[in-house]
């Protein structure tokens, strides 16, 4: 009898595994563009970007002077050395006498010493506080050594370029060129001292124009912010202000994109489709490799055509997978088309949707699965992956 009901769970077990479909998976990576705050208009194809500094130091004026000054220490050299020798024969001179003034000053200490008690004497001795002779060491004449020229570390002075800053700035999706402009202002950086601490400002602004249309206006570093626990005046200014006014151009540039820039985010999907060993399911199959290789082409650098063009591609797709669901049967688990292959379309398609941030086609998707909830009897992992998936849409 146990052999009995064994192989008939057995038996069961086999036949509920032969007519449910296990849902296979490919990961694609690529490059998902992430939609600017504040489109710039439609027209607009191009950017431009000025940059204004008060800053008119260059690295040959930082050179020249240190050539200068390199020529004058070298033609000083020699009068550098005549008082060296001098002050060597000076300390010389005193040397017999500097002598003679630490051994009387020895033999003095020596004689207060020896008119102490024994206990003081030996109470001094512990404490290390026996007079000892102390003689000063006999001059050494050291040679000054010649002046090498070295090259100025330029990090130590307050050198821009401004074509060099304006080209640091660039807006993701856009080609250089005539177009919109990006105007910046910096200023110079200012300095206050409070109770030993440093704090600066240094208000740069950035004006955002379309011909002589203001689009968008911003001022960074406009409030005195902390900058460091060490008072002004023992600190590098230069460096400070060089560090700040770099940070300034990537917080304007952060901002840039984040306002109008079509900036590239890496991101993953997976594209689920059934074992396809009967080939019951190419055309599910023949979906899933499109899919893929549209996805693929989604590079960091991909174009917007190219973009335009993996849409219309992934959109093809869609409608493939729209196709198949007519032809699903809900009720019977051993149809070629069952309920198993349906949660892998559904699935499929919300992620598809919710990629190309299609909120329509997505919510549409979504209705259409949530009226087929109870006959596609999702499992408790399912119900966790459809919640997920319809917030996402939710905030499309």
């Amino acid at each position: 009898m146990k052999n009995y009901f064994l192989l008939t769970f057995i038996a069961l077990m086999i036949f509920t595994l032969g007519h449910s479909q296990r849902a296979m998976f490919e990961q694609v990576r690529y490059f998902d563009v992430k939609t600017p705050k504040n489109p710039l208009d439609a027209s607009i194809n191009a950017y431009k970007v000025v940059v204004e500094t008060p800053y008119t130091l260059t690295e040959e004026d930082v050179k020249t002077q240190s050539l200068k000054d390199f020529e004058e220490e070298k033609s000083n050299y020699s009068n550098v050395l005549k008082e060296s020798e001098a002050e060597y024969q000076e300390k010389l001179a005193s040397y017999d006498d500097d002598v003679k003034k630490a051994e009387e000053r020895y033999d003095k200490e020596m004689k207060d010493f020896k008119e102490l008690s024994l206990i003081e004497r030996l109470a001094l001795t512990d404490q290390g506080k026996k007079p000892k002779l102390v003689v000063p060491a006999k001059p050494k004449y050291i040679e000054p050594r010649e002046p090498v020229y070295r090259d100025p570390n330029l990090n130590d002075y307050l050198i821009f370029d401004n074509q060099v800053l304006a080209d640091g700035i660039t807006l993701s999706g856009y080609e250089r060129g005539e177009g919109v402009l990006f105007a910046i202002d910096i200023s110079k950086m200012e300095f206050q001292t409070n109770g030993g601490q440093t704090f600066y400002s240094q208000p740069s602004k950035l004006t955002v124009l379309n011909g002589a249309t203001v689009i968008d206006e911003k001022t960074f570093d406009e409030e005195f912010k902390f900058l460091t626990s060490s008072s002004s005046n023992t600190i590098n200014l230069d460096r400070y202000e060089k560090n700040n006014v770099n940070k300034i151009m990537e917080e304007i540039n952060d901002y840039i994109n984040s306002q109008f820039g079509f900036v590239p985010v890496a991101a993953t999907i997976k594209i689920e489709y059934p074992k396809n060993k009967k080939r019951d399911y190419d055309i599910l199959e023949n979906a899933k490799i499109k899919a893929v290789s549209a996805y693929r082409k989604l590079k960091e650098d991909t174009s917007s055509e190219l973009r335009e063009k993996v849409r219309s591609d992934l959109n093809n797709v869609r409608d493939i997978w729209f196709s198949e669901l007519n032809k699903i049967d809900y009720k019977d688990k051993k149809a070629v088309m069952n309920k198993d292959i349906a949660k892998i379309i559904f699935f499929n398609l919300m992620k598809v949707d919710i990629s190309l941030k299609d909120k329509a086609k997505a919510e549409e998707t979504l209705n259409l699965m949530q009226e087929k909830r109870i006959d596609l009897d999702l499992s408790y992992d399912e119900k966790g992956r459809f919640t997920r998936l319809e917030e996402q849409i939710y905030n499309l």
